[in-house]
């Protein structure tokens, strides 16, 4: 079984993001934090995009990041894999996207 990033869309995450969020398509996500919605995160960091499920979204304090924020700070900035090691060859952003059912604007 594949795992998504909720946040790019990479279907190589060790587990879910977080316990109940399923596989993509995801419509609304809401506002995070996001184990209020999906129940108890992984905590794991995204090899593609580096988000961490359960810290970037929930940081105490500090505002979290939604993931459409996330993402478009991210694609802003070049888009640039957090594990090179773990990029698929002939890795495409936009059949990423397309697969897990993001659109490329958010």
């Amino acid at each position: 079984m594949k795992h998504y990033c909720p946040c790019c869309g990479f279907s190589g995450l060790e587990a879910p993001a977080y316990r109940d969020i399923g596989a993509p398509p995801w419509t609304g996500h809401g506002p995070p934090p996001y184990c209020l919605r999906y129940g108890d995160p992984s905590y794991e960091v995204c090899s593609c995009c580096g988000f961490e499920f359960g810290n970037d979204d929930d940081p105490g304090t500090a505002h979290g990041d939604g993931f459409e924020e996330y993402r478009r700070q991210w694609v802003a900035s070049g888009a640039g894999w957090f594990n090179p090691e773990k990029c698929p060859r002939g890795w495409s952003l936009a059949a990423q996207f397309r697969l897990a059912g993001i659109a490329p604007e958010g």
